[in-house]
């Protein structure tokens, strides 16, 4: 059986090969942890509920911004709609893949984002088990499911 971290990691990569041209390459031990993040949710109800997380650094939040706006400079707000864009998408292509009928029906909340200035969101977040921490083109994001 497939986990459902695996179905949402795949989502998300999804998600970031074709709306926002980013690849989700291979770990490697030179690529820098975020110290300034921000935490995306989005929550899901039906006949199974839960939440979506995705922690992203600043940095990656900028570039996030700038390849699904194809813009050339993004400011504080847009990245946030980005980091909550790319919530409400993954969670969009999870919930069919852990529905039990094609007729379920699920309530989804607006994305939410939280920042933080200091590393001790990403060291709080990465530290769950069931978190699953990607390399995207050198940037690392963190994602977890909540059920």
């Amino acid at each position: 059986m497939i986990e459902t971290s695996d179905i949402l990691t795949t989502a998300l990569t999804d998600v970031l090969e074709t709306m926002v041209f980013l690849t989700v390459i291979p770990m490697d031990e030179d690529v820098v942890l975020p110290k300034t993040t921000m935490l995306g949710s989005i929550h899901f109800v039906g006949p199974k509920s839960g939440t979506v997380e995705i922690l992203v650094g600043v940095e990656f939040s900028n570039v996030l911004a700038e390849n699904m706006g194809n813009l050339d400079e993004v400011d504080y707000d847009i990245s946030c709609d980005a980091v909550k864009e790319l919530c409400n998408v993954t969670c969009g292509l999870l919930l069919p893949q852990i529905s039990s009928s094609p007729s379920d029906v699920f309530d989804l909340t607006v994305p939410t984002v939280t920042g933080c200035d200091n590393s001790s969101q990403w060291s709080e977040f990465t530290s769950d088990e069931s978190c699953s921490v990607l390399n995207v083109e050198g940037y690392v994001i963190a994602t977890k499911i909540t059920m």
